[in-house]
């Protein structure tokens, strides 16, 4: 079989392509970029995918295609059956590639023979357990885990060349059908060897279970007298205390009586008290009063201090410039700056005397108009310093005007505030006065009241300290009345019940047994609870014997039971002989196989590692190990490099495809990054050998690495196909 073309929608892989040649193919990628999901879609399109697993490492969840769209897949190969192309798609989200189709490339005609899960067991020959551990080689799965499809293919080929047989699956079905006979604590055998041991159990069981009864039964019988005896002597105990209580019920009628008695005599000496409810009544008006009596002090404070505050504010006013007047008067009183300056009325006439007098000298001196001019000067010059003076003095007397306009405004101002204060201590001082007269009348009128009921059972009480004592003594008079009331009623209730409940007087009077009561209950309750155990032991015993079953049928079944444990026990002993001997038998073929394989695989490691190592060993489990020409033990692979051992896995790996892979078919060889820890020279041996192979069958190479192509350029550059993705 040769893959010519793979298109998937995979995984990380979103409808991409790989092209393929005959012989070898390296396909070269860097890490993360879908070598191994081309690995796992190349082996899901050849033999299906596993729907029905749901670890979370899953194919269909670890390989879900990470943009959201559906699984498919596209296969195009040259086979024994022709060209063909192999279709896988997602039908229904629950069964992803669960849609197969094959048909013959470039038609639409179906391949016969082939299906979706029988595929790639047709194609290449091999089922998937087989190609899983022979040409699907991963660097992770190396190392060869066995299978009985591997184990039945080797065993063939190495032997009688029949693939039906095979140690392991036989060994599984002999060992099943001796664990179904005896495993441990398990099986048909251990079943029923302790059904028997049961068996046997119970008729011991049961012969135990009869003896028990028959001593129950016995005690049962000695107990009833016991029982007997102590209910008459309990009997004896009730007819006295029938008497005893004949004398109880005669003591409380007495006690009723007495009590009655002295209910009499203190309601004869309470006959004037008031009832509780008006006692209580009293004493409430009594705490309301105290109440009321705190308001009247407060009020007479209040009082006192508004006349305090009163005198304070009228002292201020009177002691003020403007007592008596009202703020408003005050502000219009005259004030005392005297009267306006005017011009004196003789200050024209002396002026004119001077002029006049002045301007006559020019009589005496000739000189009339020098005289004229001189007497209007003077008359003018009087005149001008009359004005002057008057207006000088009424400048003076402005400015006093005005300072004392000021002052009285001042005044006027410190005025009005101490006569609105007057006023309002004046109405304070009027409502405290109105509230004290209020409240103390309220106060007397109560307190008379109350004196009013009091006097009723108590006359000569006068004020309130009076009356608290004398409602406290009613109190204590009310109460020691209604505690004989109900002292009565508890007395008479009490003489009515044991009345009632008084047993008819006996008509043979009993000596009181020396024992008392509670002895003899105590025994009684003893007794009884014996009687009880007795009486459910006989019966639990009882029961479990009829529950046990029928002693001969017991017996009987024991004895078929023998004999199948003896048949089984037979069988038993004849698988286990046919196991050793199958053992022994497939040693010897083992002996044959493993050589075989050993030496294939010695051939090629012996290549890959230049001949440090000559010899392959295979234990039963495929485990190889290596021995070295000159050792002479060989070494496990675990003793090995880790690039030693990639190489002796993958020689048995190699040894194996070259074992079991038909031929015919053309198995593709798979390699994912498995060249990885090889170094450069046993990688160029690894190299040369797969190309070899290439001859015969395809070769898929993933590396993450360079150097393979390159050595293959080097090396042989017509030879190979290299793709790099």
């Amino acid at each position: 079989m040769q893959i010519k073309r793979l298109a998937a929608t995979f995984g990380r892989l979103e409808k991409e392509e790989l092209l393929l040649e005959p012989g070898l193919n390296v396909i070269e990628a860097p890490n993360e970029s879908g070598k191994s999901t081309w690995t796992a879609f190349l082996r899901v399109m050849l033999y299906g995918l596993n729907t029905r697993d749901r670890s979370p490492t899953a194919d269909k969840r670890r390989y879900m295609p990470w943009s959201g769209s559906a699984m498919e897949g596209v296969l195009e190969a040259r086979t024994s059956l022709g060209d063909i192309t192999l279709l896988r798609r997602t039908a229904r989200a629950n069964s992803p590639m669960g849609a197969f189709s094959a048909v013959y490339t470039g038609t639409s005609d179906p391949v016969p023979l082939l299906t979706s899960a029988g595929c790639g067991e047709v194609l290449l020959g091999i089922p998937q357990d087989v190609f899983e551990r022979s040409a699907y080689i991963r660097q992770t799965g190396l190392a060869v885990e066995q299978s009985k499809a591997l184990e039945q293919r080797i065993t063939a080929l190495v032997t009688t060349g029949e693939e039906g047989a095979s140690f392991t699956a036989a060994a599984d079905q002999l060992r099943r059908q001796l664990n179904t006979r005896r495993h441990n604590k398990t099986g048909l055998l251990p079943q029923l060897e302790e059904e028997q041991r049961t068996l046997r159990a119970t008729l011991e069981q049961m012969d135990a279970l009869s003896a028990s009864a028959v001593r129950s039964q016995e005690a049962l019988d000695a107990l009833l007298p016991q029982l007997t005896e102590t209910r008459e002597l309990l009997a004896r105990h009730d007819a006295a205390d029938q008497a005893d209580e004949l004398r109880r019920v005669e003591s409380a009628r007495a006690d009723a009586a007495a009590a009655r008695d002295r209910v009499k005599t203190l309601e004869s000496n309470s006959r004037a008290l008031p009832t509780r409810p008006e006692l209580e009544a009293l004493q409430g008006r009594i705490e309301a009063l105290a109440s009321i009596n705190d308001a009247v002090d407060t009020a007479r404070t209040r009082l006192d201090l508004a006349n305090r505050t009163l005198r304070q504010a009228e002292k201020a006013v009177n002691a003020h410039a403007f007592a008596g007047m009202s703020p408003a008067e005050a502000a219009s009183a005259p004030l005392d700056a005297g009267p306006r300056p005017t011009l004196s009325p003789w200050v024209l006439p002396i002026a004119i005397l001077a002029g006049v007098l002045l301007a006559a000298s020019g009589y005496f001196t000739q000189q009339w108009m020098a005289s004229i001019g001189g007497g209007l000067g003077l008359f003018g010059a009087i005149m001008i310093f009359s004005q002057w003076r008057l207006r000088k003095a009424r400048k003076a007397w402005t400015s006093d005007a005005a300072q004392l306009e000021q002052q009285r405004e001042a005044a006027v101002a410190e005025y009005a505030p101490l006569c609105e204060a007057e006023a309002e201590a004046r109405a304070k001082q009027q409502a405290a006065q109105a509230a004290w007269d209020a409240i103390s009348a309220s106060a007397n009128t109560n307190l008379d009241s109350i004196l009013t009921q009091l006097r009723a059972f108590r006359p000569l009480v006068r004020n309130l300290p009076e009356a608290c004592e004398a409602l406290n003594e009613a109190f204590l008079l009310r109460g020691k009345l209604e505690q004989a009331q109900r002292r009565e009623d508890e007395a008479r209730t009490r003489w009515e019940t044991l009345r009632d409940a008084a047993p008819p007087l006996p008509r043979v009077l009993a000596q009181r047994p020396e024992e008392s009561r509670e002895q003899l209950r105590l025994r009684l309750t003893q007794l009884q609870e014996r009687e009880s155990s007795l009486r459910r032991e006989l019966h639990t015993t009882q029961g479990r014997i009829q529950s046990l079953g029928d002693p001969g049928e017991l017996r009987l079944r024991l004895g078929e039971l023998e004999e199948r444990r003896s048949t089984l026990q037979t069988e038993y002993d004849a698988i286990a002989t046919a196991m050793e001997v199958l053992a022994l038998s497939y040693s010897t073929l083992q002996t044959r196989f493993s050589p075989a394989l050993g030496e294939a695989a010695a051939s090629i490691f012996t290549n890959l590692t230049g001949g440090r190592y000559n010899k392959v060993l295979l234990d039963r489990s495929m485990t190889p190990s290596a021995q070295e020409p000159d050792q002479l033990s060989p070494h496990e692979a675990e003793q090995l490099s880790q690039g030693t051992a990639d190489q002796l896995y993958l020689a048995v790996r190699l040894a194996i495809c070259k074992m079991v892979l038909p031929a015919e078919n053309g198995v593709p060889i798979l390699l994912d990054d498995a060249l990885v820890n090889f170094d450069d020279e046993r990688m160029a041996a690894a190299l040369d050998y797969l190309l070899e192979m290439s001859s015969h069958q395809q070769v898929l190479l993933f590396t993450c690495q360079r150097r393979e192509g390159d050595y293959l350029n080097w090396a042989y550059p017509e030879r190979f196909h290299h793709i790099k993705l």
